[in-house]
C-alpha cells in the first residue's frame, strides 16, 4: 500500500506529466523495490512481493481514482455539468498504467513456475527488470493495436 502512496505522489508531481519520466522512475523504482526486498526475503519471496505490489497499485488505482471519477461524471452529466478535466486527466493516465502494469505483472506471476529464469538467477533483479521491459513492450503492442 505504501508504494501505491508513492506512485500517487509521483503522478500527481510535475514528474506525471511526462510519460517517459514517469514509466522509467516506475521501472527504477520496482528495480530497487526488489533489490533492497532480496536483502530481507528469499528470492522467490521478493518475486511474489514485486507482484503484490503491482498488482495493488493496479488495484488501488482502480477504487481510489478511477471509479469515483467515472461516478463522479455520470453524476455531472445527469446534472448537464461537466466534470473537473484534471480529474478526467488523472483517472484516463491511471488507466494507462494499469493497462501497462497488466502484462509485466502477468510475467511476474508465471515466473514463479520458471525459476532458472527469474527468481532463482543470480543476476535476480536484472532478470526481472527484463521481464518488467518486456511486459511493457507487449503492453505497448497491444494497446496500439486494440
Amino acid at each position: 500500500v505504501l508504494a501505491w502512496f508513492t506512485y500517487d505522489l509521483l503522478c500527481r508531481s510535475p514528474l506525471g506529466r511526462s510519460e517517459k519520466a514517469m514509466a522509467a522512475a516506475g521501472f527504477l523504482l520496482l528495480l530497487a523495490l526488489a533489490h533492497g526486498l532480496l536483502q530481507v526475503l528469499s528470492a522467490r519471496a521478493a518475486w511474489i512481493h514485486i507482484g503484490a505490489t503491482m498488482g495493488t497499485v493496479m488495484f488501488l488505482n482502480v477504487w481510489e481514482l478511477i471509479l469515483p471519477t467515472q461516478r463522479r461524471m455520470i453524476a455531472a452529466i445527469a446534472q448537464g455539468q461537466r466534470l473537473d478535466p484534471a480529474l478526467e486527466d488523472q483517472a484516463m493516465l491511471r488507466t494507462k498504467h494499469n493497462t501497462y502494469l497488466s502484462v509485466p505483472l502477468i510475467l511476474v506471476m508465471l515466473s514463479n513456475h520458471f525459476p532458472t529464469v527469474s527468481y532463482g538467477h543470480s543476476w535476480s533483479v536484472a532478470m526481472l527488470g527484463c521481464l518488467l521491459l518486456l511486459g511493457f513492450a507487449a503492453a505497448h503492442i497491444l494497446r496500439r493495436f486494440s
